[in-house]
Order: structure tokens, then C-alpha cells, then sequence
């Protein structure tokens, strides 16, 4: 497949020689782009699911301090629990909440005297639809300044982000595979102007266009499938760079540099996709430009 016998002698002119230097490029990028696509959007999907059924209640720390600071937590309790529909209310402690704030304030850094407010985290039964604003309103009658929040602003924005990397990455490699395309109509156009005297000879010979379409689109497919594999591997060391960088990294705030099976098999698919995109890239010029010839 990546070298093979050709009566026109494509690959002594030169007319392709940075053919797969340049899908080489393209392959990489576009490893890079489908690889970060697919691992923002797990990533997205995994905090929808850590959010799903769940809603946090925050206590203002100013509320704790104007009373016994058990009691306005022991009222949403109690009012939380014997709501239907919520399958535990289970507050945080102080540890677990300075957990939380370490990826901004960093481990330790949290002053004793910041007025941190109370949380409690709600599990709701699966299934259960509750009336969310009323709920509320029954909590804040009964703790004042305490707030519900049902994570759908972030659930929300956290789905608009992931659709825009994925529409980001499709027309990155969109546009990648355009310009490979050119790069191809470019080459094979210089290698027609090049063996234009030995194709008119083939003609004369019997030669049909077909099977000189058919020399100009392997030599394609063959430069370009080398190419692609040297930019699949580029992207994987990149990938396997980035992975260590960020292993160190603690907290949840970059998206996981983990590919899976599956998305291997995706970016495997690269270097076959360019050449297949050669192939018929080359045929087609070749054909319109032998029917053009006299």
C-alpha cells in the first residue's frame, strides 16, 4: 500500500514530495482537535451525572452567627427531610467544604476567620420532579437568607460549552480536510502538467483514463497514508505529554487527558480518512482534466 509499482513515474518529479509533510501536519492537528473535543465533552458528562438528582443548600454564614449556629441548620433539616421526594439531606463539614475551595485557595489556605456558609447536599429520589421554587420559598421562611440551588445554570452552561468544543473541533477538522484536498488538486495538477507528453502516449497506446486516474489516485492515497500515520503518532506523544503535565494537576478543573478504546479507534480512523479523502480527491482531478485534454 505505501509502496507500490506505478507505470507513471509519479514519484520522481518531486510534484509530491511535501505531500506528506503537509498531511502529516494536517493529521496532527486534527488528532489534537477530535482528541480534546472527546475529552471536554466526557468530562461534561461527568459533571452532569455528579449533578444529576443533587441539589445543594446554602446557609449564609451571617445567619449562623445571629443565633445558635446549629439551629438554622437543624430547621432546613428537618424541613428537607420530610419534604417527599428527597432521598437524603446530609450537611457538609467544615473539611469537606475547605476541600471544595482548595482548586482556588489552595490546600490549607483557608483563613479561619472567612465566613464560610453552611452546605447541605440533597439527593433526590430517581425519578422525582419537585417544585423547586416552592420548596425554596418554604426554606427561606423557615431559615432566612438560606438558598436553594438546583445546579441547572451551570448544568446548562456546562452543555452549551461542551456543543461548542464539539462544533469547534468538527470544523477544525473541516477545514483540514479542505486544505488537504487542495494540497492533493495542487499536486496531482503538477504531476499531470509534468507527465502530460507520457499520458498522451498511454492515450495513444489504448491507455483508457481510468487507469491513468487510477496511477495518480494510489500515489496520492500512498503519500498521504504515510503522512498520516507520522501525524497520528505526533498527536499521540502529544496527547501522552500533555497527559503527564497534567497528571500532577489536583482538582477537577481541567477536563481529564484520558482517551478510551473508543476514541483511539476514532483517531486511528485519521490517516485512513486523509488518504481516502486523497483518493478521490486525485481521481476526480485527473478525470476532469484528461476530458479536457484534446
Amino acid at each position: 500500500m505505501f509502496r507500490q509499482h506505478f507505470d507513471l513515474p509519479l514519484g520522481e518529479d518531486g510534484s509530491g514530495r511535501f505531500v506528506p509533510w503537509i498531511v502529516a501536519v494536517m493529521v496532527y492537528l486534527a488528532t489534537l482537535s477530535v482528541a480534546a473535543g472527546m475529552a471536554v465533552n466526557r468530562s461534561v458528562d461527568k459533571w452532569n451525572i455528579g449533578l444529576e438528582g443533587t441539589i445543594t443548600v446554602e446557609i449564609a454564614a451571617s445567619n449562623t452567627r445571629a443565633e445558635d449556629p446549629g439551629e438554622p441548620m437543624a430547621r432546613a433539616l428537618s424541613l428537607l427531610r420530610s419534604t417527599a421526594g428527597v432521598r437524603s439531606a446530609t450537611p457538609l463539614a467544615d473539611d469537606e467544604i475547605a476541600r471544595l475551595l482548595e482548586p482556588w485557595l489552595g490546600q490549607g489556605d483557608v483563613p479561619l476567620t472567612l465566613p464560610i456558609p453552611q452546605l447541605i447536599d440533597v439527593r433526590l429520589e430517581a425519578g422525582t420532579q419537585l417544585d423547586l421554587d416552592a420548596l425554596g420559598t418554604l426554606l427561606e421562611n423557615a431559615v432566612p437568607g438560606a438558598r436553594l440551588d438546583d445546579h441547572q445554570y451551570w448544568t446548562e452552561r456546562l452543555s452549551d460549552f461542551g456543543r461548542s468544543v464539539q462544533v469547534t473541533s468538527a470544523f477544525i477538522v473541516a477545514l483540514v480536510a479542505l486544505a488537504g484536498a487542495g494540497t492533493v488538486i495542487f499536486a496531482t495538477r503538477a504531476g499531470l502538467a509534468i507527465h502530460r507528453e507520457v499520458i498522451e502516449l498511454m492515450h495513444l497506446v489504448g491507455s483508457r483514463d481510468s487507469y491513468i486516474a487510477g496511477q495518480f489516485q494510489a500515489h496520492a492515497m500512498s503519500l498521504s497514508l504515510r503522512g498520516g500515520v507520522v501525524g497520528l503518532a505526533l498527536g499521540a506523544a502529544t496527547l501522552g505529554i500533555l497527559r503527564a503535565i497534567a497528571a500532577p494537576i489536583e482538582g477537577s478543573l481541567l477536563p481529564t487527558v484520558t482517551i478510551t478504546a473508543g476514541a483511539w479507534a476514532v483517531l486511528a480512523a485519521l490517516p485512513l480518512l486523509a488518504g481516502l479523502i486523497a483518493t478521490i480527491t486525485a481521481r476526480v482531478t485527473v478525470v476532469r482534466a484528461l476530458q479536457e485534454m484534446p
